[in-house]
């Protein structure tokens, strides 16, 4: 049965900062635990993006996770997706997302343990400015 993270973690979703939207969803005491690991991969799209509407990222682990979200530090509200993963499931998730410009994207997995483990890539979003003839 899905969770709706809108109606109970509200705050995370009007969370403009990382750790505003981090804290919200996971409490200050599991957010203590997020480290980075080499088990978590996020790939998103190398050199500059020309489409920023659709940006093409994937996220794979070999970490048995409970939750697997998703935050960038660029558009208005931090936190981007948040997954539940069934048990004994291979985590492998290619999704779209939209990005204003240039920024880091984070996906932050919740262990079975409770430990945060997370990976975090820049993405280069081309800008164009307004050309007059």
């Amino acid at each position: 049965m899905a969770m709706d993270y809108r109606k109970y973690y509200s705050k995370a979703w009007a969370s403009s900062s990382l750790d505003d939207a981090a804290m919200a969803l996971y409490g200050r005491e599991k957010f203590s635990t997020l480290k980075k690991s080499k088990d978590v991969r996020l790939t998103v799209p190398a050199g500059i993006v020309s489409d920023r509407q659709n940006i093409a990222i994937t996220i794979d682990a070999t970490i048995e996770a409970k939750t697997l979200a998703i935050f960038q530090d660029v558009n208005k509200t931090s936190l981007v997706a948040v997954f539940n993963v069934a048990e004994q499931c291979a985590l492998s998730y290619e999704i779209y997302i939209r990005m204003e410009r240039k920024g880091t994207l984070f996906a932050v997995l919740e262990g079975l343990d409770g430990t945060l483990y997370y990976d975090r890539k820049y993405v280069d979003i081309l800008t164009l400015s307004c050309m007059a003839a």
